[in-house]
């Protein structure tokens, strides 16, 4: 014979003090009641806490827990509510339906977020606000077990977070908890403010010529490696001084170096994977300290470009092999790793990755990317990835040993 469940669920509010998840569990333990959920919120020194209760092993009545809970929530100065939970609607959530929902925007951006959840039928499971590196996010655990369509709640996020100019990240729950370990950066238009190659064409006199190519091959309207060939043809002769004044002027994005010095001193593997140049590339590897870089290699002759690249092309397809390949070489899991990028050359290497941000990027990378930043938020991802403002003055203190 199946026993009946009798669940209840117990909502207690007031002032918040050390000792009040003790003294309620004593009562618990002592009528023998098992707590299936609980959540527990804190706000300026409010308390939020709810529990739900199997009463199924109570040796004598439901009404002596009932009386013992509010004789002590009158002692501690709180309010109890009590409320029957029918054992059809008590269940575990499977994590597959949980995602991690963080945003920088304020109240007008909450409340656009919070008219597409209900909109898609999505659920808040809880939130809380987190303060560090002079800004502020929220993050929400969310359920989206009966969201309409998951892709299309998640283009309509990133689509207000566009329209507010904010930053939004939407992680699985599995994802999120997992340590990240592993983590790639573009370098045009995101470690470095600038697209390096249209400099080198500035110095080269064909600009326009170039810059045409680039923004195609961006927006993912010609093959890259055809597009990289075309333009580095068009800078031959560059001196290997121009480029040597070209990289000795590279404008690191706003967060980048402190990111970086964090990164290393965390104990992260920091690589660069680009479609650019090794010039370039090998040269940002050792003033960031990173441990890989990945790169297109510029065949030189007589110290000026011949105006072909050697070797395979880093293009889309190798940028994710990249990916793939390294954490694979470091027993490190995908969803362990990070990637960083802006254009339509970055989607494959993204869409494999746990944490896949899209930095100042185009409406391409939307359906691939989880994380939404804008130029010169860089400093953000500090958040995603739990980096404290203590973490980074003990990583900036920090000095290596000779």
């Amino acid at each position: 014979m199946t026993e009946d469940k009798r669940y209840l669920i117990v909502t207690v509010s007031g002032p918040d003090r050390p000792g009040v998840l003790a003294a309620l569990t004593e009562i618990l333990v002592r009528h023998r009641v098992e707590i299936m959920d609980v959540q527990q919120a804190s706000l300026n020194r409010l308390l939020g806490l709810y529990l739900l209760l199997d009463l199924s092993q109570v040796a004598g009545a439901d009404e002596d827990v009932i009386k013992d809970l509010l004789y002590q929530a009158k002692q501690l100065d709180l309010n109890l509510n009590f409320q029957p939970q029918p054992e059809t609607e008590v269940g575990a959530v499977s994590q597959s339906h949980l995602f991690v929902l963080t945003h920088f925007g304020g109240t007008g951006f909450l409340a656009d977020l919070a008219r597409v959840l209900a909109a898609e039928n999505v659920n808040i499971q809880s939130m809380a606000t987190v303060r560090h590196h002079s800004t502020r996010s929220t993050e929400m655990i969310i359920n989206v077990r009966k969201a309409t369509s998951l892709t299309r709640l998640k283009e309509r996020i990133m689509a207000k977070s566009r329209e507010n100019n904010t930053d939004v990240a939407l992680q699985r729950v599995q994802a999120y908890r997992k340590n990240k370990r592993l983590i790639f950066f573009d370098v045009d238009s995101t470690l470095v403010d600038m697209e390096i190659i249209d400099e080198m064409a500035r110095r080269a006199g064909t600009y326009r010529a170039v810059a045409r190519i680039t923004e195609k091959a961006m927006q993912g309207e010609f093959d890259f490696e055809e597009s990289l060939i075309q333009r580095v043809a068009l800078l031959k002769g560059l001196s290997v001084d121009v480029l040597t004044e070209i990289r000795d002027s590279l404008k690191l994005s706003k967060g980048a170096e402190d990111l970086a010095t964090a990164l290393k001193w965390l104990g992260y593997k920091t690589a660069i994977v680009t479609g650019g140049f090794d010039f370039f590339a090998d040269y940002l590897k050792e003033r960031l300290g990173f441990d890989y870089a990945y790169s297109n290699a510029l065949e030189i002759e007589n110290r000026a470009l011949t105006g072909r690249v050697t070797g395979n092309i880093v293009d889309a397809a190798e940028k994710a092999r990249l990916v793939n390949q390294t954490a694979c070489d470091l027993g490190i899991l995908l969803d362990q790793t990070v990637v960083v990028g802006d254009g339509a050359n970055d989607a494959l290497m993204l869409g494999q990755a746990g944490l896949a941000i899209a930095y100042n990027a185009k409406r391409a990378l939307d359906r691939v990317a989880n994380v939404s930043l804008s130029k010169t938020r860089l400093a953000h991802i500090f958040h995603l990835l739990g980096i404290t403002e203590e973490d980074l003055r003990e990583a900036t203190q920090c000095k290596p040993t000779s």
